[in-house]
């Protein structure tokens, strides 16, 4: 049913994301067990996690057009001796398709064997956690929020909960959702909000520009993920014709695409009394959330997932967009927008798409909260779709229907340079508008090129101005508006290029930071490292070994 995959690390390290578990969290600590396998393997299935988030592509970029030369060993200059070694063991092992492909039979095999799990945990930790988690708590990550925010760096916040999709397709009489273990990661990310809050407000009032913010994963909201994918199956049967039609699959979000949770009387097709009941429930919880993120003046990233849960996930989304990004002014809220949805541009859909919410958001006068990012489990969706099971169930897709996602590459990276054009067009309409702003933006990508790009078009649509010492200065308005995201342990050296070539009132990049402790999530792990084996294994792996290398050679002999 419901695995909860929470990752371990301790120490002080901190730069990936999604999890969080506080000293005084009410996450239940009983009967915990926590499996352990080999260090590589379990490793490689932890990077494929995070690595699934933000698409991490390296690609030969332009020079940027401005007077500073980019300094791409800068990040890895500033770590420590030991951080760049362990650096350089993780990417050479993610660099090896055989150990990403063998995985889950290591994880398997190594875990039975007795007396080792002690020392297996101290590896895993030392190694692959401590690059890619923030902490077992949201406590011990505020070291490094501190270590990010000196650095002119800002944080996402992910409690690291995953649904096991096979179990989750088992149905909600499970022992899981007897003990209603989403309830308490609810509460945990109830939790998170407040102690990224606390963060900011310990700041003081020289930090204008609160960037700590919190994501949310839907599927780990409720007892049985499958519920949605349901949901989805009835708003896609159900949805009326549009003029023009619709775009492609998963389509668009409408008004009326919750009113089954809410009107018993229509037809429920196949949503049990059960499903609409879970699914009420969740949608309080997420309000529960946002109500929260908006007292304290916290974002929410709604993150995506698998196309098949899509279309629910985009009917809740824009659900809490329209009642908590209202552009009536909130008394302690944040700058809008409040939440943020994820738009994945490997899905075909995707600018279409977006032309779309930018109207809709018009149309019913609230702010547009977007996370742009390129999108993970190609593999995965293309495999699906070829079989016609879309998350083990059918949805209402002709069968002559292209895959949802671009199957090759390049057309994804012109979907995001493309997308990412029409953002900053956006922006640069909403701030010559003035307040209050309509439109918020997380440029999630590795790829420097993109980011190069998207730089330059601040420039070029005057959002930005270059400074003597060759900085991009954004305005307040401007840098309230627009932002950068990296996975934490990954591109540290973008990271900083980004954070040290710009000024701007708030920073203008944060990192996806994981945080959560280590619970029976090998298989699942195993499954991401091999679903997202074309970003391990390719260009990504070897730059940051390379980059790693370079930075421990100019440490040893200048």
């Amino acid at each position: 049913m419901l695995r909860i995959a929470r990752t371990t690390l301790r120490g002080s390290q901190f730069y990936r994301t999604q999890g969080v578990h506080y000293a005084s969290s009410t996450t239940p600590k009983a009967g915990r067990r926590i499996v352990l396998a080999s260090g590589g393997a379990l490793g490689l299935a932890a990077a494929g996690l995070w690595a699934s988030t933000i698409h991490a592509d390296s690609v030969a970029a332009a020079p940027f057009p401005v007077t500073s030369k980019p300094n791409r060993d800068e990040g890895a200059i500033r770590s420590s001796f030991g951080a760049l070694v362990r650096t350089y063991v993780v990417y050479t092992m993610c660099s090896i398709p055989a150990l990403v492909d063998n995985a889950p039979w290591l994880l398997t095999t190594l875990s039975r064997i007795p007396g080792i799990n002690w020392i297996v945990e101290r590896v895993v930790r030392v190694t692959f956690f401590d690059q890619f988690v923030g902490g077992d708590s949201a406590a011990e990550t505020l070291p490094l929020l501190h270590t990010l925010r000196s650095a002119n760096t800002g944080a996402l916040f992910a409690y690291s909960v995953e649904v096991d999709e096979d179990e989750a397709m088992a149905g909600s009489g499970s022992k899981s959702s007897q003990h209603n273990p989403h309830k308490a990661i609810v509460d945990e990310m109830l939790h998170c909000i407040d102690v990224a809050a606390d963060f900011e407000d310990g700041l003081g009032a020289k930090h204008t520009g609160r960037r700590t913010w919190v994501a949310v994963k839907i599927t780990a909201l409720l007892p049985d993920a499958s519920a949605l994918i349901r949901l989805s199956s009835h708003i896609i049967s159900t949805r009326p014709p549009t003029s023009p039609p619709q775009v492609a699959f998963p389509g668009n979000p409408t008004s009326s695409d919750l009113d089954i949770l809410y009107a018993p009387k229509l037809p429920k097709e196949t949503l049990s009394d059960t499903d609409l009941a879970m699914l009420r429930d969740l949608h309080a919880d997420l309000e529960r959330i946002c109500t929260r993120a908006q007292a304290r003046g916290v974002r929410i990233i709604v993150d995506a997932e698998y196309s098949w849960y899509q279309p629910a996930l985009d009917a809740l989304t824009l659900a809490l967009m329209r009642r908590f990004n209202s552009l009536q002014p909130a008394a302690n809220g944040p700058t809008q927008p409040l939440v943020y949805a994820t738009f994945q541009t490997y899905l075909r859909r995707t600018p279409a798409h977006l032309v779309h919410a930018l109207r809709d958001a018009k149309k019913h006068k609230y702010a547009l909260g977007v996370k742009l990012v390129r999108g993970a489990y190609h593999t995965h969706e293309t495999a699906a779709h070829k079989s016609r099971a879309l998350g083990k169930t059918t949805l209402s897709i002709s069968p002559d229907a292209l895959p949802p996602v671009w199957e090759v590459k390049a057309d994804t990276d012109a979907s995001y340079n493309a997308c990412a054009g029409l953002l900053l067009d956006a922006v640069a309409e909403d701030v010559a508008r003035g307040q209050p702003q309509t439109l918020g933006v997380l440029f999630g990508t590795h790829n420097w090129a993109s980011c190069k790009k998207i730089l330059a078009g601040l420039k070029e649509r005057g959002l930005a101005v270059v400074m003597p010492d060759g900085k991009l200065r954004l305005t307040e308005r401007v840098g309230e508006r627009v932002t950068f995201g990296q996975l934490y342990g990954m591109c540290e050296d973008l990271t900083q290029y980004l954070a040290n070539q710009t000024e701007s009132s708030s920073p203008i990049v944060i990192k996806y930071v994981p945080y959560g402790v280590l619970t029976e999530v090998m298989p699942y792990l195993s499954r991401r490292a091999i679903e997202n084996k074309s970003v391990l294994g390719g260009g990504a792996a070897q730059a940051e070994r390379k980059r790693a290398w370079d930075a421990i050679w100019q440490r040893i002999f200048g």
